[in-house]
């Protein structure tokens, strides 16, 4: 049974795919869209990177590459904490981009996979530490503070939602049995 947090991350992490979607990208949701580089384990979606597999919450890739340049992929990470994101977060994120986009091999023989250009957006309901902010910055790690007032019918919305649901499972679904 889902807790009301996580139907809230979940709930958030839908919100951002539609986001993404509407902006221009194509949502990447299963490793048949590019088996090379994407894997689903456990129900996750993951995203090989040189040196470990990184489990993505929305993953978009760019509609349109600019001439000269490679395509652009974009992971999106959904934090809906009561509290700030601290540095630990950010840092995370910018080893993930860091070891995504430097994966690439090539073998004797073959001929060299595609390779993407991915970026990091960060979006959190209770904003960032200014620590975060500082190193995210550095690294180019976009940041989205959804703490503000401008995001209030989001998070309320997703909030009440989140709501009805755990309150509709805990009626309607069977409670375990103990022994």
């Amino acid at each position: 049974m889902a807790t009301d947090a996580v139907l809230r991350g979940y709930l958030l992490e839908e919100s951002l795919a539609w986001l993404l979607r509407f902006s221009g990208y194509r949502l990447l949701v299963h490793e048949d869209q590019d088996p090379s580089e994407l894997v689903d384990q456990e129900g996750a979606l993951r995203v090989r990177g040189r040196g470990a597999l990184h489990q993505v919450d929305v993953l978009g890739e760019f509609a349109f590459t600019p001439a000269f340049s490679m395509p652009v992929r974009m992971f999106l990470e959904a934090k809906f904490y009561q509290k700030p994101c601290g540095l630990e977060i950010v840092r995370n994120a910018h080893g993930v981009v860091h070891d995504v986009n430097e994966n690439f091999m090539t073998h004797s023989g073959t001929r060299p996979r595609q390779r993407y250009q991915y970026s990091y957006a960060l979006f959190s309901a209770g904003g960032f530490t200014a620590d975060a902010q500082r190193y995210a910055l550095a690294h180019q790690i976009s940041l989205v503070d959804l703490s503000g007032a401008s995001f209030t019918w989001l998070l309320g919305a997703i909030g009440s939602t989140a709501w009805s649901l755990f309150q509709a499972q805990e009626k309607y679904l069977p409670k375990p049995q103990y022994r």
